[in-house]
């Protein structure tokens, strides 16, 4: 809302100032192709179902979108127009996450029939400053609108205004050049061309009649038909200006006798100019001619007439050709010289910023840029910022919009004290000052400089005027293309930043390894944020080291790593790293002093290690999670970039932020999962060393996740000496299942030991025990018994009694490498399912030098591999071991059959029984047998009972 000077509050939407400027750009609007392109992009960008864009004149109407129904672009905005409206009352974007609970827009059509649930709207802020419309995406359901969205449709939005700009200053551009048109064909001025490469040349209409033939006409690259159509005599003084032309300043005007096809002799002025390519080698030439017959008695007015329409003419064309506002001031004056003038400038509002620029012209610059390196001061190319003040004529007409035509020194001072001494430096005289306007829309001045005193006629101001009108159309035009590449640019660059982040997502949740993560993550700041980067962290104790780092040059690499080591083992509180660590604030570099890199690391050594990879510029941020500085990034640019900027400052913070959750992250998984190995292998004490008995155990926990797990491995001693095994697989791969495996192995152990009974008897007992201790859990597993009585004992065996929960089965390798799978029989129930089962056992025998092999699933079972044929492949590698003493062989067991992504944890429990008449090998380590249990001697069979 807005204040008229009576108090009375004026509804924005009716304000007829913003009514005039969007209908200004609705009337130009060629269709909505271009608008339902940057709707789609919006939508797709914020993950939307529904973009539009539309302008709001007395009435709303809809000039493109995306996910519309058929019929609506072009028509009114229906429902969400009423939205929309908000957001130009506003002129301010609007964030609707949840439309229903939002008082502003819960009671609009839009929101009651469910249309919209979710909206988020940019306002188009157009080049006079006024709200002329909205750029808006919405969903029927409700959702959250990141500040990332928000941003890129503020951006997108500057795109349809450059989009809308861009319509109407080109209809501006064409309208002028058709008054142009109108103008050389009343002023029956004809225009021709001449390609310097192939001799071709070209008449229009007009320059064709003053030959006296139809046009318009092509001659085909012959002289002499050229000629032919000139007076003999004329053809030296024609033939040397044209060569003039081309070797000297390119400028190209001569006067010369026509021969009409009907035998009528006239005369005609013809100018031109010589058009170069890129290397500055000739191409072209443009010009006009006139027919000065009727005129030669009153040669002097005629000729400064057709001077002044030749000069529009030709600044017209080359302000057509323009790319940017600096070149204007010159082709400028081209028109005005004329008149007389000798120099002048452009004084240009920046759009959007009130910011008033000046761009001198020839001469003037010439006498500036003298002062200016006396001063020991660089003009910036973009233009000189004035003041917008009313103490000279150019900063007057800039902001009051009316022409000032001063005709001497004595007139110019008087009404401007301040031009006094400017005239004295600049040799000024007299000046003219013209605004630039377009379409009510007043964009500076154009002003032009005489060295003498000039009284201003009729035709000067008509001059003069024409002259501004070209000039204002090409600024317009210029401002738009800027502000059109300015949006694209920005849009590019916002994508860009969006797509390091993503892929810094990416990288750092790829994998829980630091230095793999951060490694990767330098490869992606490198070379989007910076030429070369380091990484430090913060140990336990607070002591910084070195992580990783990369350089854009890959050979380089290895002499940055080096530099990196030496800073942080020499830098001191100085420097940035330890600063940025110590107060979680980033550290800014645009410039790096010498003496600020001799506070920070004071080995020279280290100081010339650096200088050698010239950073010109840095930026440290801190590595930041949950309020923690955990360590530092710095991004350093070499003199060929330049400085960061605000945006790549922000994206280098934010993948601080990011890197430091990631770390972390990382960091606490690395202590969860050494405490749950910890923990798990705390669980699984180390097995007895029975007599001729060697026992090998192996826990890996699952590589995926830091949760202990529910396999377990046991092997004890009864009473009566007989050696129990014992391996376990609770349900479930989390903490619960650690718990109730804990449990479970304390009570079958105490059961075996206790009772003495067999596997069968053990296994059942278990089964009771924990349905009457509400154990509420289910596992698998299997209790092996070895056993030797005499008979055994006579051929040296030993007897393995056995009995499954539904566990894998065990596996007998003998010593010559035949691998058996020991048959279970019909399998028995797991633990947990039915406790006052009968379990059933079963005996094998094992040879002097035989191996038992028990396992967890996790050894053999893979998503692409099922249970059978993980058996059968562990046989087959199991064959080629069975000379390995025990301990290589589960070493090397765990390294063909264990995959390092496995997603489930592993245990593993051998046994190898070794000839009784012979000592105890060495590879078995010392016998080892819990208190009471008297170790058997070694005896020669037939000689007595081995207890196992």
């Amino acid at each position: 809302m807005s204040t008229e000077s009576t108090g009375a509050a004026v509804d924005t939407l009716l304000d007829p100032h913003r009514v005039a400027a969007a209908r200004r750009l609705l009337d130009e609007v060629r269709g909505p192709a271009a608008y339902d392109r940057l709707s789609a992009l919006a939508a797709r960008l914020v993950g939307a179902g529904h973009a539009k864009v539309t302008l709001f004149t007395d009435h709303d109407v809809v000039v493109g979108g995306h996910g519309l129904p058929a019929g609506v672009v072009g028509g009114p905005a229906l429902l969400t127009g009423a939205v929309s409206a908000l957001v130009v009352r506003l002129g301010a974007p609007l964030n609707v996450p949840v439309a229903a609970s939002d008082e502003r827009v819960s009671g609009l059509p839009a929101v009651t029939s469910g249309q919209v649930q979710a909206y988020l709207g940019a306002p188009l802020v157009a080049a006079s400053g006024h709200v002329v419309g909205v750029l808006a995406v919405y969903d029927a359901e409700p959702r959250t609108w990141s500040d990332d969205a928000a941003e890129l449709l503020e951006q997108l939005s500057a795109s349809v205004v450059a989009e809308l700009e861009l319509s109407a200053a080109q209809s501006a551009v064409g309208t002028s050049l058709a008054r142009l048109d109108v103008a050389l064909e009343a002023s029956e001025v004809g225009t021709w061309e001449r390609d310097l490469r192939s001799g071709r040349v070209w008449w229009d209409e007009r320059n064709a009649a003053i030959f006296g033939v139809d046009g318009p006409l092509e001659l085909e690259g012959d002289d002499d038909e050229l000629l032919v159509r000139i007076h003999p005599d004329d053809h030296a003084t024609v033939t040397a200006a044209m060569r003039a032309a081309v070797a000297g300043t390119g400028d190209f005007v001569t006067e010369m006798r026509v021969l009409r096809a009907d035998g009528e002799v006239r005369w005609a002025v013809s100018r031109g100019r010589v058009v170069r390519d890129a290397a500055g080698e000739p191409v072209r030439f443009l010009g006009t001619t006139v027919d000065v017959t009727d005129a030669r008695e009153s040669a002097g007015r005629r000729l400064a007439s057709l001077q002044r329409t030749t000069a529009i003419a030709e600044v017209a064309a080359a302000l057509a050709g323009a790319t940017r506002i600096d070149q204007l001031a010159h082709i400028t004056l081209r028109g005005s010289e004329v008149l007389g003038a000798e120099t002048g400038a452009l004084a240009v509002f920046e759009p959007g910023s009130g910011v008033l620029r000046l761009h001198m012209g020839r001469r003037l610059l010439d006498v500036v840029e003298v002062a200016a390196a006396e001063a020991g001061v660089d003009l910036p190319p973009a233009g000189v910022e004035i003041p917008l003040d009313d103490e000279l004529p150019t900063q007057w007409v800039a902001r009051h919009g009316e022409r000032v035509l001063l005709g001497d020194p004595a007139e110019a001072a008087e009404r401007f004290p301040a031009m006094a001494e400017l005239s004295r430096v600049l040799n000024a005289s007299a000046l003219a000052a013209l605004p630039l306007r377009v379409e009510g829309r007043l964009l500076g001045t154009f002003v032009a400089v005489w060295s003498t005193e000039h009284r201003f006629t009729d035709d000067d101001v008509e001059v003069l005027e024409a002259l501004t009108a070209q000039i204002a159309l090409s600024v317009s035009r210029l401002q738009a293309d800027e502000a059109r590449d300015a949006a694209v640019a920005e849009m590019a660059a916002a994508n860009a930043r969006l797509e390091l982040l993503a892929e810094t997502g990416r990288v750092l949740s790829g994998s829980l390894d630091v230095t793999e993560q951060v490694g990767a993550l330098t490869q992606i700041v490198v070379p989007a944020l910076g030429d070369w980067c380091w990484v430090v962290v913060a140990d336990e104790r607070g002591r910084l080291r070195h992580l990783a780092s990369a350089h854009r040059d890959p050979a380089r690499a290895a002499e940055l790593d080096g530099y990196v080591r030496a800073m942080t083992a020499g830098m001191t509180e100085h420097a940035a790293a330890r600063v940025v660590t110590r107060t979680g604030r980033p550290v800014v570099a645009p410039q790096l002093d010498t003496a600020g890199i001799a506070r920070a690391l004071p080995d020279p050594a280290t100081r010339a290690a650096l200088a050698r990879l010239d950073p010109r510029s840095g930026v440290v941020v801190p590595l930041v999670a949950r309020g923690q500085t955990l360590g530092a990034l710095g991004v350093y640019m070499t003199g060929e970039r330049g400085r960061h900027t605000d945006a790549e400052l922000e994206t280098a913070l934010e993948v601080g932020r990011r890197a430091g959750v990631a770390l972390q992250q990382a960091r606490l998984f690395g202590q969860q999962r050494q405490l749950a190995e910890t923990l798990q292998r705390s669980m699984l004490t180390a097995p007895p060393a029975p007599d001729h008995c060697e026992i090998a155990v192996r826990y890996v926990p699952a590589a995926a996740g830091a949760e202990v797990g529910g396999d377990w491995y046991d092997a004890f001693v009864q009473a009566d000496g007989a050696t129990v095994l014992v391996i376990g697989d609770v349900v479930g791969h989390d903490s619960g299942a650690a718990a109730a495996m804990g449990q479970l192995r304390g009570l079958l152990r105490g059961i075996g030991r206790h009772t003495g009974g067999t596997p069968a008897e053990v296994l059942r007992g278990l089964d009771q025990a924990s349905w009457g201790l509400d154990l509420d859990t289910m596992a698998t597993a299997l209790v092996a018994r070895l056993e030797q009585d005499e008979p055994e004992l006579a051929v040296a065996e030993t007897r393995v009694r056995w009995s499954s929960a539904g566990h894998p089965p065990p596996l007998l390798v003998s010593a010559d490498g035949r691998v058996t799978v020991l048959d279970c029989g019909a399998p028995d129930l797991l633990l947990g399912v039915e406790p006052d089962r009968l379990r059933t056992d079963r005996v094998a025998t094992i040879e002097r030098g035989g191996t038992l092999l028990l396992y967890t699933d996790g050894l053999v079972e893979r998503r692409d591999r099922d249970l059978d044929a993980g058996i059968e492949e562990l046989c087959r590698v199991l064959g080629g071991l069975a000379g390995v003493p025990l301990q290589q062989l589960c070493d090397r067991l765990l390294q063909r059959m264990y995959l390092p992504d496995t997603e489930d944890d592993v245990a593993l429990l051998a046994v190898r029984v070794h000839p009784q008449d012979l000592p105890r090998p060495p590879e078995a380590g010392p016998q080892r047998v819990p208190p009471g249990i008297e170790p058997a001697p070694a005896v020669v069979p037939g000689a007595g009972r081995d207890r196992h």
